[in-house]
């Protein structure tokens, strides 16, 4: 890539960047401003904020238990924040609404106890049950209507389709079954990849039925590791995806960083966002021309005017899902 073409590039993204970040404008405000729960003491904030409010908030996925922080999810390094009831996951490399994934906390709650759902016993089609093939589990009665009572919103439209259902609370993966819960007590429940359904008949309505609290159980059931200091301050800073940084992962504020991204087809283009350490996205709707080779070597940018804190470029296609991703983290000076 000449000179010139990296000049224009370099400016169009800095401008962007730096635009977006300290623009106080209505939209980028909506997703860094928090909500806090007296309930638990934590707080909730841009796209996991907005995420929680459009797909069921507080009987969905319950209070928040903790803060918005970097996890080792399934090998992969993730922005996540716990709730009562489900685990919010970031990943920004997605277009919405995929850029926010629930965790499978039935199946995994299921494993924490050492139960295999493959070995419950599996049921045929039954009259007015919804029968789903692919686990041989029916779903019936109250709990099929408040498994199709919610989902996650894809459409736009009124009511919830069943797509929308499996999105948000998966397959089930048992029929329903008597199930000793963290009470003592026994009660009908049925087991979801994501969610347990619970039959509360002592409750009045709409509460006899009632979604399990498994994020609270996965948590108190996983043995804190021994707290080790981090060897140094770049530790959770994940490698970069298609891409290279220098001078490296972690940087005083101020310093200018300079990026390497390759692999897109020739003369492809490219759409960019910067996502911030509280997960707030910082992007434009323009799309840039990589080039004849496809990458570019160089591109700088400038920290002075960052938060410390974890900071994410991504550059991503606009005709594929292939992306070049630059993790780094800003330090005080």
């Amino acid at each position: 890539m000449n000179r010139s073409r990296l000049s224009r590039w370099a400016v169009l993204l800095f401008g962007a960047a730096v635009i977006l970040a300290i623009a106080p404008q209505g939209r980028a405000q909506a997703q860094t401003s928090q909500r806090c729960f007296a309930e638990t003491g934590f707080c909730i904030e841009g796209r996991i904020r907005e995420f929680w409010e459009q797909n069921g908030g507080l009987p969905v996925f319950g209070f928040p238990v903790g803060p918005q922080q970097l996890e080792t999810i399934e090998n992969r390094q993730l922005q996540v924040q716990w709730f009562e009831r489900n685990r919010l996951e970031l990943h920004p490399e997605n277009a919405r609404p995929y850029d926010v994934l629930l965790g499978r906390l039935g199946a995994d709650r299921l494993a924490q106890q050492g139960r295999d759902p493959f070995t419950f016993p599996k049921t045929s089609a039954q009259p007015g049950c919804r029968f789903f093939a692919e686990t041989g589990h029916n779903v019936c009665g109250d709990i099929l209507k408040a498994w199709r009572a919610s989902g996650l919103e894809f459409d736009g439209k009124k009511g919830k389709s069943e797509a929308e259902n499996l999105a948000l609370f998966g397959l089930p993966l048992s029929d329903p079954q008597v199930e000793t819960l963290g009470d003592g007590k026994q009660y009908t429940a049925q087991w979801f990849e994501r969610a347990r359904f619970e039959l509360h008949p002592e409750n009045q309505p709409p509460y006899t039925v009632l979604l399990g609290l498994l994020g609270n159980e996965i948590r108190a059931n996983t043995a804190a590791p021994a707290p080790t200091p981090a060897p140094n301050p770049c530790a959770d800073v994940p490698e970069p995806k298609n891409a290279r940084i220098r001078p490296g992962k972690c940087v005083k504020q101020g310093e200018v960083i300079a990026m390497d991204i390759y692999g897109f087809q020739p003369n492809e283009q490219i759409g960019f966002w910067l996502t911030a350490p509280n997960g707030a996205v910082l992007g434009t709707v323009h799309t840039y021309n990589v080039g004849p080779n496809g990458a570019v070597e160089g591109l700088p940018f400038d920290t002075k005017d960052l938060d410390p804190g974890l900071w994410f470029w991504v550059f991503k296609s606009s005709t594929s899902d292939y992306a070049s991703v630059i993790y780094f983290k800003v330090l005080k000076p």
